[in-house]
């Protein structure tokens, strides 16, 4: 028991590591929000929203959940999750082994709190799950693909 724990504890502290060095990446890119786009303001880490690692509800330091800490740049390849951008949200295609699929605003936002892709597929062990409003998801999913 103390093993499994243990490894636990070293897997998330490599997640947060991970995650520290992305936010410093991609912080000198980062672009300031206009005081009105939540959704922007969300995604750059200006609004916190609280989230914790499946299987694992102890909450993450704010500045490892910025979504731009993974999820910046539009090249599929080379980085650490995919690029949110309106083209590989809403184009039908095949992730992580699924069937294609495409994002829905309820899809999308599921995915954000639970994890779970619009094919149900399970998400990374390294994606958050955000306590996010339903507003606050609409504002995001908005932000992302110019709606």
């Amino acid at each position: 028991m103390a093993a499994s724990q243990s490894r636990r504890q070293a897997a998330r502290l490599a997640i947060c590591l991970a995650l520290a060095a992305l936010a410093r990446l991609a912080h000198a890119d980062q672009q300031p929000c206009k005081p009105d786009d939540l959704g922007c303001a969300i995604y750059n880490g200006q609004h916190a929203v609280a989230a914790h690692l499946r299987d694992d509800d102890r909450p993450l330091p704010a500045w490892t959940t910025r979504c731009a800490n993974c999820h910046a740049g539009t090249d599929k390849s080379g980085i650490f999750a995919p690029p949110l951008t309106p083209s590989y949200l809403l184009d039908a295609e095949t992730r992580r082994g699924g069937p294609a699929s495409r994002y829905q605003p309820t899809s999308f936002c599921r995915a954000v709190k639970d994890g779970i892709d619009p094919a149900n597929v399970l998400l990374r062990k390294a994606m958050p799950h955000y306590q996010i409003s339903d507003s606050e998801c609409a504002a995001l999913w908005g932000f992302l693909t110019n709606r």
